[in-house]
């Protein structure tokens, strides 16, 4: 009962499904062929008439007859020219663009027009297989063209008979020799009444013989795997016979189709037979046969469609089983199969690269050139896994065999030469590459990839190949990211200097190398190869027994010395990047300074470490005399100077720190230490100028006002706090001008209104109001600390208290101030009347004010006594003078005091 339903079945499929389309597909064809033959007849009628013309002289001015040809369709070439598969065109349409047919009197020939030459449509080339083009839009773009119905079809027929086979033998429905013959008369029979319609339909007689051959691989592959009916020698025999079957008809009728899909079949057939239980060398080795068939039909039809099926099928299902079921036992077999397909495809990329190339191009099949390797190296990885070091040897072995292949290429291929190196290089590279971190660890790893990403970079700086160059580049970025790995892991210190060493060497290595193809890629270089060097002196000293607070002078050594030699390799490779980085001994040095400040709170805690300064002075202030002019910008130039002068300022705070270890009461020599230091600073600076020693003479206008400005606030701050003293020490009797204190704050004060001076010559056309802002601060520092000196002298001599209550109910004290203030007021009015100066009036008027409203508030409060009248007298004196000689604010232009005085009278 069941044997009747299924032929009901397919009765009824056959009838209902495939008689329908096949009427159909006859209609459509018949109608077509119709419209062709009436367009040749309309083309046929056109060339008589024009002819017939042409013979009774009615010719056009060229004395030939134009003669339109109808347009010839193109027929691919990867297809035969079949007149059924043409579209349709329309009746009695010429084409635009004609070619003119000239007949002589003996003979008719085709010639070009004399006068116009016409415009011949080009007929389009066929595009050549681009380098990516993608496999999957490869093979649908194959279904697509010609009759998809027809393929559609015959895939689905195949499946249906490999499911009916199947549901056969669950069954038992028929014996199982019936059942194989059977099969293989339908596949003969459907091969045969293909290569009858291969004439008249070449398009739909290929897919019948592509699907009879797929049938037959089926059918033997199933006697003698599933059934043991047939040996294996006589299986292989049989299988062997349909591929050469198969390659015969596929290149004889130059057909694709059928290539592909007897391909598509032989592939199948032992997956949708499989029973699970199979030996994977007979699966290899019938895949082996398949890929041999392709490699044969490669040497007359180069298809690529067929190529990537063949590495489809092969790579795919070998590495899915290997996935599922490999074992170590089975690596003989494996590897044997992976190294026969990976040169099967080799070989067809190379071949289809040299069949199909276009003038002035070079066409590479990149996914089998660049496809067989990738996956294959993943395959190789897994049945290498077991071993210790198999994984590194195999990328070792890969890498060499297509270094070697780049070797080949330039050798033997000069047409292709350049692209099979470059891309052989590539992966022989990639190969290599991949070697290091299979056998080594991460450090090494790091050393090596660097290494070998300068060795690519300037081989493809060299070659001039951007990419290649940017492989390189990249090579290094992992470098950087296996050293950061390995630290991250924990490393020895001097493990760690090493790796950065070699990073930092080829990182400025591809710097120099990038510097005139692309200037940002170098100066990203340059600038991570100049951290890892700083990163690998840094790891050095660490390794080293040297304390930790005492690594910094040691680096700071170092770096000096590395910007020494910096300078020196811009200079001999004239590299002006690389002049830039010797500047960094800048921030180190600060970085050292600070940290004695501010941690250590002493320079001379280091001990002799300190001395590591007297080289790196010598190299810093050696670099910027070398360089004179030469750094740009200017202002840079500029701030290199400041900066430096200013860290030598601040190492001068040492001195305060020595100050602070004198004992109790000797607060004197303490300041006046520090006010002599500052002065001595600003004396010698001034002296270096004028003498014209460098760097002060080359940049005096800068070292005298930038250089010298954080000195002012410490000068006045110690002027201000120092005057607040009683200058008495310990064994030490106070005498006026001659102790510490004084001493010390006349020679600032000198030192100040030297550089006073120096700025009023050099500002004098900038600033009018300087000499007058220069008397005035002069004048302003003397008056307050002439009467400190004073004070000083009153409390010593007259036993007052150093006390400010003691010193404020004082009537010595007030009394000599007020006369001595008013003393002070008369010789600056007299002066100003003298000189002609109305602010100087001013400014001794305003002076003698507040020596008034201080007799009247300060010292008449405190109650009488002969001091208080002292003062009242002294002063009222004084004014009295002032007012004969300077009664009033001289007049512009008026020097002589007896003229400003009798005008007064006047006016009086």
């Amino acid at each position: 009962m069941d044997e009747l339903l299924l032929f009901a079945g397919l009765i009824a499929i056959f009838t209902l499904v495939v008689m329908p389309i096949l009427v159909m597909i006859s209609l459509s064809r018949s109608r077509r062929n119709e419209r062709e033959l009436a367009q040749l007849k309309q083309t046929v009628a056109m060339l008589q008439q024009k002819l017939a013309k042409w013979q009774r002289g009615e010719t056009g001015s060229s004395g030939k007859p134009e003669i339109d040809l109808p347009a010839v369709s193109s027929v691919r070439a990867d297809e035969s020219p079949v007149h059924n598969e043409l579209p349709p065109a329309p009746v009695a349409q010429p084409v635009a663009h004609a070619a003119s047919v000239t007949v002589s009197a003996g003979s008719a020939k085709l010639s070009q027009p004399e006068q116009a030459s016409p415009q011949i449509p080009s007929q389009p080339r066929n595009r050549q297989p681009d380098m990516f083009t993608g496999m999957f839009s490869t093979l649908l773009a194959w279904f697509m063209k010609g009759n998809p119905l027809a393929k559609l079809g015959v895939l689905l027929m195949f499946f249906g008979l490999a499911y009916l086979l199947k549901y056969t033998v669950e069954r038992d429905m028929l014996p199982i020799e019936l059942r194989l013959a059977g099969a293989a008369l339908a596949s003969l029979v459907m091969l045969a009444l293909g290569w009858r319609l291969r004439i008249r339909q070449q398009l739909y007689a290929l897919i019948l013989q592509g699907g009879a051959v797929g049938a037959l691989y089926i059918t033997v592959f199933g006697a003698f795997r599933l059934y043991d009916l047939l040996p294996h020698l006589l299986a292989f025999a049989l299988m062997l016979v349909i591929c050469a079957a198969s390659v015969g008809l596929a290149v004889l009728q130059r057909a694709l189709s059928l290539a592909m899909l007897a391909s598509i079949g032989g592939y199948l057939s032992p997956l949708l037979l499989s029973t699970g239980g199979g030996s994977h060398i007979a699966l290899f080795s019938y895949y082996l046969l398949l890929s041999l068939g392709i490699l044969a039909i490669a040497v007359w039809q180069p298809w690529r469609q067929l190529n990537l099926l063949g590495f489809a099928f092969s790579f795919g299902v070998a590495g899915l089983w290997g996935i599922n079921n490999y074992l170590p036992q089975y690596y003989l077999s494996c590897q044997l199969f992976l190294i026969a397909n990976m040169v099967i495809f080799g070989v067809l990329s190379l071949g289809l690269s040299l069949r199909t190339q276009v003038k002035g191009e070079k066409v590479i099949d990149g996914v089998l050139l660049f496809g067989p390797p990738l996956i294959g190296f993943g395959m190789q990885y897994h049945i290498t896994l077991h071993w210790a070091f198999g994984p590194a040897f195999s990328a070792l072995g890969f890498g060499l065999a297509y270094l070697l292949l780049a070797w080949v290429g330039l050798r033997r291929f000069p047409s292709l030469g350049r692209q099979l190196a470059i891309s052989g290089l590539a992966l022989g590279s990639v190969f290599t590459t991949l070697a290091i971190p299979l056998a080594l660890s991460a450090q090494w790893t790091s050393m090596a990839w660097a290494l070998e990403g300068l060795g690519i970079l300037w081989l493809g700086q060299s070659q001039r190949q951007s990419r290649v160059s940017y492989s390189g580049t990249g090579l290094l970025l992992l470098a950087l990211g296996s050293a950061l790995t390995a630290c991250f892991n924990g490393i020895h210190a001097l493990s760690f200097s090493l790796i950065f060493a070699v990073l930092a060497l080829t990182w400025l290595g591809a710097s120099w190398l990038w510097r005139e193809a692309n200037l940002l890629v170098s100066r990203i270089l340059l600038g991570g190869g100049t951290c890892c060097w700083l990163a690998a002196l840094t790891g050095g000293l660490a390794a080293t027994p040297l304390p930790d607070a005492d690594f910094l002078f040691p680096l700071a050594g170092l770096i000096a010395l590395s910007a020494l030699i910096w300078h020196l390799g811009s200079r001999r490779l004239g590299w002006s990047d690389l002049a830039y980085m010797p500047w960094l001994l800048w921030p180190a040095m600060l970085l050292v300074l600070l940290y004695q400040l501010i941690i250590d709170n002493s320079l001379l805690v280091a001990g002799w470490f300190n001395l590591v300064w007297l080289p790196v002075l010598a190299i810093a202030y050696g670099l910027l005399k070398r360089e004179e002019g030469r750094v740009k910008p200017y202002m840079m130039q500029q701030g290199l100077h400041l900066s430096l002068f200013w860290m030598l300022l601040a190492a001068g705070t040492e001195v305060w720190h020595l100050t602070q270890r004198l004992p109790w009461g000797m607060d004197e020599w303490r300041i006046a230490a520090l006010m002599g230091f500052i002065a001595l600073i600003i004396l010698l600076l001034l002296w270096a100028v004028r003498r014209g020693v460098w760097p002060f003479a080359a940049h005096q206008r800068l070292y005298t006002t930038l250089g010298l400005l954080p000195l002012a606030p410490c000068a006045l701050i110690l002027l201000l706090s120092g005057n607040l003293h009683d200058g008495v020490m310990i064994d030490w009797h106070y005498l006026p001008l001659l102790n510490p204190l004084e001493e010390g704050a006349l020679l600032l004060m000198f030192a100040l209104l030297m550089w006073g001076s120096l700025l009023r010559n050099r500002f004098a056309a900038v600033l009018p109001w300087s000499n007058a802002a220069l008397r005035i601060s002069g004048l302003v520092l003397l008056f307050w600390w002439g009467n400190g000196l004073v004070m000083r002298l009153l409390a010593y001599y007259s036993g007052i208290d150093w006390q400010p209550a003691a010193l404020w109910s004082s009537r010595l004290v007030q009394t000599t101030f007020a006369l001595l203030w008013m003393l002070n007021a008369l010789i600056i009015m007299l002066w100003s009347t003298r000189r002609g100066e109305r602010r100087g009036w001013f400014g001794g008027a305003g002076l003698l004010g507040v020596v008034i409203v201080k007799l009247i508030l300060v010292d008449s409060a405190n109650g009488g006594g002969l001091a208080r009248a002292v003062g009242f007298i002294g002063v009222a004196i004084l004014v009295l003078i002032a007012g004969y000689f300077s009664p009033l604010p001289p007049k512009t232009g008026h020097k002589d005091g007896s003229v400003t005085a009798n005008e007064g009278k006047h006016e009086e």
